[in-house]
């Protein structure tokens, strides 16, 4: 009786779902590196080529 379940079960639906939280999680990381200042940018960019460990998005409340 379980084999008869399990075989008409299907799972198709759960193929389109992970095509659609991928595109979705796509879209979301794209929207948000096109949204970036470009300062922002402009450090990330620099932190393979610094010598010291600077922390690329300082806190708001931090001195420079």
């Amino acid at each position: 009786m379980l084999k008869d379940v399990v075989s008409k079960l299907d799972y198709s639906v759960f193929d389109e779902i992970a095509l659609v939280i991928f595109a979705l999680c796509f879209g979301a990381i794209c929207l948000w590196a096109l949204t970036l200042r470009r300062s922002t940018v402009d450090r990330f960019s620099a932190i393979p080529l610094s010598d010291e460990v600077v922390d690329p998005k300082p806190h708001p409340n931090s001195k420079p």
